[in-house]
């Protein structure tokens, strides 16, 4: 292909959070593209579902948070301690197994009940708002801060100003300087972690925070690499899921008839949250997740050299006709969904079990609670959130 005929990567469409379809145009010719990114760099697009997996998979590709100097990072996390995404090989084992027992499977149904709880508090508190109320204000937005503030052992009433910060952290942003927003707000946010883990020392429990400090006691983590992983925690386990939430809604507002299939046949739960995960991913107005190969590589006959910017575009591989039948429907008693929604390889979500038990929390009675739920504006008249690198909307006006 002739540089100046390369296509400009294909953006979501803004208004539904679905693919353009110019972008369904380009994934159904093939697998691999080779693009030019809206910051002018030439690079590949991965849109294949097997080949997305490859790449996810293969050491030879650098993890989205160890760019090549020529490349520079978009975020203020990359590169620091303990974030994950800046580590791989044996440092991101050893510090991906420190987190691990927090989100395993035990834990993760102990928090159970608690969140269902929390899910009905906030329904209580939008049930008395004047109407219309914003949907993400009262829900999206409080229930996964809520959620990471009772895994990660921290008071509730703190979870307004830490979810303000993370929404700075995670906000597109070249760095212009140590006193750029978002380096405030993640310093911010590591005092603040600091502070809270000198409270554990006086106060252990079953949280995050006190796992942490063990692990520091016996010389498995620095406290800046404990303190990185804390913080980064709370970003990720707030942002991507208010955001799903928000994106489900919209799709159950947009396909009505799947809304009451679902109240009709409660069963259908877990398939409607894949669904929601595989058509409207976390992120979604987002691409997917950068790589960079260390040396030359071959994947589905594509030559991509060393130090090359290729995406890996989660979204896209849910419209794999390989793998998905009739991809383009919205279908919650979709059978056999094996969506990448949450990532493949070493740096799969850790939290993914905690993200669908929010999701079922909400979608699993808000309807019930709610019958008349329904947008105040269009869905064209949302706002995205595009700044932000997880999605979602600035608002989210309803009615019921």
């Amino acid at each position: 292909m002739l540089e100046h005929s390369l296509p400009t990567l294909p953006m979501w469409r803004v208004d539904h959070i679905e693919p353009s379809p110019e972008m369904l145009a380009l994934v159904e010719e093939g697998p691999i593209h080779r693009v030019r990114f809206p910051s002018g760099h030439e690079g590949w697009w991965v849109t294949g579902y097997d080949e997305a997996k490859a790449v996810l998979s293969d050491g030879a590709f650098r993890p989205a948070g160890i760019p090549p100097t020529a490349f520079t990072p978009d975020s203020v996390m990359l590169g620091s301690p303990g974030w994950l995404v800046s580590h791989e090989g044996d440092e991101h084992s050893r510090l991906r197994a420190i987190i691990g027992p927090a989100f395993s499977d035990f834990r993760t149904d102990l928090l159970a009940q608690q969140v269902e709880s929390i899910a009905e508090q906030l329904f209580a508190t939008l049930s008395i708002q004047p109407q219309p109320a914003d949907l993400r204000k009262y829900l999206s937005f409080p229930l996964p801060a809520m959620v990471i503030s009772a895994l990660m052992g921290v008071r509730y009433e703190d979870h307004t100003f830490f979810a303000e910060l993370s929404d700075e952290v995670m906000t597109h942003q070249h760095e212009t300087g140590p006193r750029s927003a978002s380096r405030l707000a993640w310093e911010e946010l590591r005092v603040y972690i600091r502070d809270r883990m000198r409270e554990k020392r006086r106060d252990p429990g079953d949280n995050l925070l006190t796992d942490l400090l063990l692990a520091v006691e016996q010389g498995k983590a620095s406290e800046e690499e404990a303190i990185g992983l804390a913080a980064g925690m709370l970003v990720a386990g707030h942002e991507s899921t208010a955001a799903q939430i928000e994106c489900g809604l919209l799709a159950m507002f947009r396909h009505p008839e799947q809304r009451e299939r679902l109240i009709a046949d409660p069963s259908l739960l877990d398939k409607a949250v894949e669904e929601i995960l595989r058509m409207y991913p976390p992120g979604a107005g987002w691409d997917g997740i950068m790589r960079y190969p260390r040396c030359d590589v071959t994947i589905a006959g594509v030559h991509i050299p060393a130090e090359s910017k290729v995406l890996v575009g989660l979204p896209a591989t849910s419209f794999d006709l390989r793998h998905f039948d009739n991809p383009e429907v919205f279908d919650i008693a979709r059978e056999g969904n094996p969506h990448l929604a949450f990532s493949y390889g070493p740096h799969y979500c850790i939290g993914g079990a905690l993200a669908r038990l929010e999701l079922k929390a909400v979608f699993g009675s808000i309807f019930q609670r709610f019958p008349g739920l329904r947008l105040a504006v269009k869905p064209e008249e949302l706002e995205l959130r595009k700044e932000i690198i997880t999605g979602g909307f600035e608002e989210m006006p309803v009615l019921w």
